[in-house]
């Protein structure tokens, strides 16, 4: 996550997933406020699609950047917009893609609370909302969503530190990204996963933020110095850390993260970071072109809420990893 995933990704690294809820949508276009559906588009009709981005950070111009590959690829136009990390931007930007009279709407979402918002206003328009890293709203009232399964990213890497430190007492840091549901989730896998004897001693915010999480990452080798393994919401951040225990000359320090960009990997093959999990905003961008057709299209066997792929990426297996970007 970005994202937003989150990366994020999130990543975009950032996420809440609804496995559960997972299906074929075999009716077009989202509801009206809990109405009914309208029809599927015909194959012949020429599609427009709006997509309203995050931020500008590698997860979100990879993931424009693949939306815009794909969507070429696919003979569908794609306008896009950039919210800048601005809820109320992303209000604007939704109703700018309403008045442009789009076919859907893909929002790589700001704020949680705030899209609640825009997918009234889009209801309202008759226009379906797709989203991308996100499902943790009334899936009734939107098209579908591409989610990376934030739980699942926590959980990997709390298991993967359990089994690294041998049962041995160790004390953790967090550097998160924005508090909210996917960080929460996210943490919360983490935490329950790193087992008894690992003690998460600390968990700072960074906001998504390289230089914030280098502050943060000087905060913490201040109040907690004897850490040893730290997690890191995504690369970007994880990177800002990496510097300020390099600067203190902490190379003991283990550093597990999120994402799978080049850089990234080639961390873990250099031994920077102890460990990464992939979920490129390549793979979410693809995804998310693909599914807003085929539900427009009214196309069988296209799920409502799709899961990207994950691959936890150490040196062993750094070769293998997932091309990022478009």
């Amino acid at each position: 996550m970005s994202a937003t995933p989150g990366r994020g990704r999130i990543p975009a690294f950032r996420t809440a997933t609804a496995l559960a809820l997972a299906g074929l949508a075999l009716a077009g276009c989202s509801v009206d406020e809990g109405k009914t559906a309208s029809a599927p588009i015909a194959a012949g009709k020429d599609l427009t699609l709006g997509f309203v981005n995050g931020n500008s950070i590698e997860f979100h111009t990879c993931l424009q950047r693949a939306m815009q590959a794909r969507a070429d690829a696919s003979g569908v136009k794609l306008l896009t917009s950039n919210s800048a990390m601005d809820p109320a931007k992303e209000l604007s930007n939704i109703d700018d893609m309403i008045v442009k009279k789009v076919d859907a709407i893909v929002v790589q979402t700001v704020n949680i609370d705030s899209l609640e918002g825009g997918i009234g206003r889009a209801n309202r328009a008759g226009i379906p909302i797709f989203l991308t890293s996100v499902a943790s709203v009334d899936q009734t009232k939107i098209l579908g969503a591409v989610v990376t399964d934030v739980k699942k990213v926590g959980r990997e890497l709390g298991e993967w530190l359990a089994k690294d430190s041998g049962g041995e007492p160790v004390e953790v840091g967090v550097i998160g990204g924005a508090p909210g549901a996917a960080a929460d989730l996210m943490n919360d896998a983490f935490k329950g996963a790193v087992g008894d004897s690992a003690k998460v001693v600390f968990d700072q915010p960074a906001m998504w933020q390289r230089a914030k999480a280098q502050d943060v990452a000087d905060n913490l080798l201040q109040a907690r110095p004897k850490v040893t393994y730290v997690f890191v919401h995504n690369e970007d951040m994880a990177f800002g850390a990496l510097a300020a225990f390099k600067a203190a000359g902490r190379d003991d320090i283990k550093i597990l993260t999120n994402g799978g960009s080049e850089a990234g990997v080639k961390a873990v093959q250099d031994g920077e970071f102890a460990v990464t999990v992939s979920n490129t905003p390549k793979s979410v961008g693809e995804m998310a072109v693909d599914n807003v057709v085929g539900l427009l299209r009214g196309t069988q066997g296209v799920e409502k809420i799709a899961t990207v792929p994950d691959a936890l990426v150490t040196s062993e297996n750094a070769s293998e990893a997932p091309s990022y970007c478009a």
